[in-house]
């Protein structure tokens, strides 16, 4: 059964497999992910056991926006629901924080898993800094 927590310690090697799994995050190193995690406010860990099988991350203000990034599910665990749980978790902690504008992005592909939990495409500028 996979367990929820805001708090639970997640550590640099915890995370880097999924991260692998991924096209925008697979070349991240130990000691990004590291900063990474030391620097983010907000994040939530789903659980199997002691293995992280999902995660998502929130980079915010903690007052008017607020930046979902890095969900990623376990390849073996997608389609159980994980990814689902993941957001509507982060979505209700940032609705008790009382966050104005939650903005996420994502692939093309990625849009209609996200349009069903209630997010809309909106006209956001980006710039890769590499």
């Amino acid at each position: 059964m996979v367990s929820y927590s805001f708090d639970r310690a997640i550590t640099p090697g915890d995370l880097q497999p999924l991260l692998q799994q991924t096209g925008w995050a697979h070349d991240r190193d130990v000691e990004g992910i590291r900063r990474m995690l030391e620097a983010t406010p907000v994040m939530l860990g789903a659980w199997d056991g002691d293995r992280l099988v999902g995660y998502a991350r929130v980079v915010t203000d903690g007052v008017y926006r607020a930046l979902i990034d890095d969900v990623v599910v376990d390849e073996p665990e997608r389609k159980a629901g994980i990814g689902s749980d993941l957001m509507r978790r982060l979505v209700a902690r940032l609705r008790e924080m009382e966050i104005e504008e939650v903005l996420l992005r994502c692939g093309d592909y990625m849009e209609p898993f996200y349009a069903g939990l209630g997010f809309s495409k909106s006209g956001v500028l980006t710039m890769d800094l590499d």
